[in-house]
């Protein structure tokens, strides 16, 4: 999988040179993707097929992504932000898996937050020959989110790009309950230690990068409340933790957790 940052794609702008690599036309998707759970998973596998069809004609088209180097939620309210779900290097591991052939990474800043929503869509169909463009029923782009879902089907019809909207997918509860899922609700989840209806909602267990949070000193992934915890080495091993403010006390030395 190719990873692009977004200043890059802009030198194609500023300079007039090419990317090769966008030649065969491609399907996208925008957003922070974290946690990749059920939801972006059939988003992303509905991209997928989509622009597969595509790769009958043009074996050079391409299917990818736009994603942010942090979460929106964690710039736009940052105030009461808990924490991310994946790292960017797990994301991009993920996308990778999932199959598809390229990610564009923002540092999302004020010019980047500026921006007109028909001229970004504008860029990437100039820039990348965007063909196809894949989201959830709820999204927005451009300054404040004013471009909505009815102004993004007008432009894609004016500029020929195959539109695609996807409904919500939603999580029932053993008592019957319904909650649509997202990272957010996934955040409260591992927030409360409820891990096993976070792993059901991701479609897999929650991951904790020890070698990113070593590598930077630092980590920006949520965490469960404080006490001991005896979650999964990659190679499947008890590990004994104690989390105490929120911070793992003494980092072991394996390279991810696994809370079950």
């Amino acid at each position: 999988m190719n990873v692009f940052t977004w200043d890059e794609i802009l030198t194609v702008l500023n300079t007039g040179k090419s990317l090769p690599f966008f030649d065969g036309g491609c399907g996208i998707s925008i957003g922070s993707f974290d946690g990749c759970h059920k939801g972006h998973r059939k988003l992303l596998s509905l991209l997928i097929e989509k622009c597969n069809e595509k790769k009958s004609k043009d074996k050079n088209f391409k299917s990818g992504v736009i994603s942010f180097s942090r979460p929106l939620p964690s710039i736009k309210h940052s105030d009461d932000y808990s924490g991310d779900i994946t790292t960017l290097n797990q994301r991009l591991e993920t996308f990778e898996k999932l199959g598809l052939d390229f990610a564009i990474i923002v540092d999302f800043d004020d010019e980047f937050a500026s921006m007109m929503g028909t001229d970004f869509l504008n860029l990437l169909r100039n820039i990348c020959n965007m063909e196809v463009l894949a989201e959830g029923i709820d999204f927005r782009c451009g300054f404040k989110g004013a471009t909505d879902s009815q102004a993004i089907k007008y432009w894609a019809q004016k500029n020929s790009v195959e539109c695609i909207f996807v409904d919500s997918v939603y999580y029932q509860d053993s008592f019957g309950n319904e909650e649509r899922i997202s990272s957010s609700y996934i955040r409260k989840m591992i927030q409360k230690g409820f891990f096993k209806v976070a792993s059901e909602m991701l479609s897999s267990p929650y991951e904790y990068d020890i070698q990113t949070a070593r590598e930077k000193n630092k980590s920006t992934q949520i965490l469960p409340p404080d006490g001991i915890y005896h979650p999964l080495s990659e190679n499947n091993e008890d590990t004994r933790i104690e989390i105490k403010e929120r911070k793992i006390i003494n980092l072991p030395l394996c390279n991810r957790l696994k809370f079950l």
